[in-house]
């Protein structure tokens, strides 16, 4: 099926990308929006003793006061040890959402980037700096909804699935060493869910200095649409068709049931889903978000020349007052301190230059003060030579008068 099919929409009162004037009728018919609704849960499962993993979404104060719009999801399935893969899980989906809020980009893909490369260098120092999480590592797939359309960014294994009518698409690669050889025709997909190296990551957020990036999109929505955003927890252990089949309930009974399967296979991993539903809204705080984000434009690229590392950890983070909290556990990267480390094919003098802020140039001494200092430490050194001469000239007599005397 082709999911990135445009048009679907043109049926609406109100259609994103098209200007109000347009939309003569809506003063008669109610416009119509298509927005998202969403459940997460989570579990432990029955293996574990802890749960690493960590999903969330935005809520509808914070995307009215978000320069960039539409809705965000984030699933981060955490690896590292008993506290590692819980705090970079934690944050990878806590910096995401907080520098997607605060972008000052309409620009869903750049925006998308922008946020996963800065959790990706929160998690590096903070393992760097802490010796109890050094190695941690976490999984991020997220999506964001705006208007009628999708975008997805990803790194690791966790998925993004797309139920649309009787079909399910998995809309992410796996980055694991399994779906590589598969991808290669090395394993066939069965052989690969047994294959003893089936959780073996080749990208994930935290490990390296910098990280690639998976990012899809614009892909255009319909009516119905449901998305299931899930940790290796549930599609290790529940299958496609099955994933396909409970989705067609409503989201809430989904989420509980695909946790439900889960624990009934054993559940040998955390469990982490969300279900999302594309649904027609006449609400006119909806028509209010639409109107908005169709009103604001991209800003200008940044010059092919420029840094955009440095440029985005030092955009400071805008974040509503609701997320304050956030705010202060996830505060902006400068240069000075937390700046992502310069890459590792980088040593000596200019990796070290990288990584330090340039300073600013040393005032030159006066030459006379130079003169001056040399002058005196000339005088004090020959000073002390003649004082060490004199009195090894007096011990010598007093030796020689002793000697004499003796005779």
């Amino acid at each position: 099926m082709n999911f990135e099919a445009p048009g679907y929409n043109a049926h609406f009162s109100y259609k994103a990308g098209s200007s109000m004037s347009e939309q003569a009728s809506s003063d008669i018919v109610p416009q119509r929006h298509l927005v998202v609704r969403a459940v997460l849960r989570t579990d432990t499962g029955l293996v574990r003793s802890e749960n690493q993993d960590f999903g969330t979404y935005t809520t509808a104060s914070e995307e009215v006061l978000s320069h960039t719009g539409g809705r965000l999801l984030i699933v981060a399935d955490g690896m590292g040890g008993h506290r590692g893969g819980a705090t970079a899980s934690r944050l990878a989906g806590e910096t995401v959402k907080a520098q997607y809020l605060g972008s000052e980009t309409t620009d869903i893909a750049a925006a998308l980037r922008q946020s996963l490369t800065r959790a990706n260098a929160r998690i590096y120092t903070e393992a760097q700096s802490n010796p109890e999480l050094r190695g941690m590592g976490t999984t991020t797939s997220v999506l964001a909804v705006r208007g009628d359309h999708g975008w997805l960014a990803h790194v690791g294994d966790s998925r993004i699935y797309l139920v649309r009518g009787d079909e399910i698409q998995q809309l992410t690669d796996d980055h694991s060493l399994v779906a590589t050889m598969v991808r290669e025709g090395l394993l066939t997909t069965a052989e690969a869910e047994t294959h003893p190296r089936r959780n073996v990551l080749q990208r994930s957020m935290g490990v390296s200095e910098e990280v690639e990036i998976d990012v899809r999109g614009p892909i255009a929505l319909r009516e119905g649409d449901t998305f299931i955003l899930c940790s290796d927890g549930l599609h290790g252990v529940v299958k496609e068709q099955e994933l396909l089949e409970i989705a067609r309930g409503s989201i809430e009974a989904a989420a509980d049931e695909f946790v439900r399967r889960a624990l009934e296979r054993g559940a040998p991993d955390n469990v982490t889903v969300i279900v999302a539903r594309v649904e027609v809204s006449t609400d006119p705080a909806d028509a209010a978000l639409a109107e908005k984000w169709e009103e604001t434009q991209p800003l200008e690229p940044l010059d092919a020349g420029s840094d955009e590392t440095v440029k985005e950890t030092q955009t400071l983070l805008a974040v509503p007052a609701e997320d304050a909290e956030i705010t202060a556990k996830i505060a902006p990267v400068t240069t000075e301190v937390e700046a992502p480390p310069p890459p590792a094919e980088m040593k000596g003098a200019a990796r070290a230059a990288a990584v330090r802020p340039a300073a600013a140039p040393a005032r030159p001494e006066p030459v006379r003060r130079r003169s001056f200092v040399s002058w005196t430490i000339v005088l004090v050194l020959m000073l002390a030579a003649a004082g060490a001469w004199l009195y090894w000239s007096h011990q010598h007599s007093l030796m020689e008068g002793t000697s004499s005397s003796s005779r």
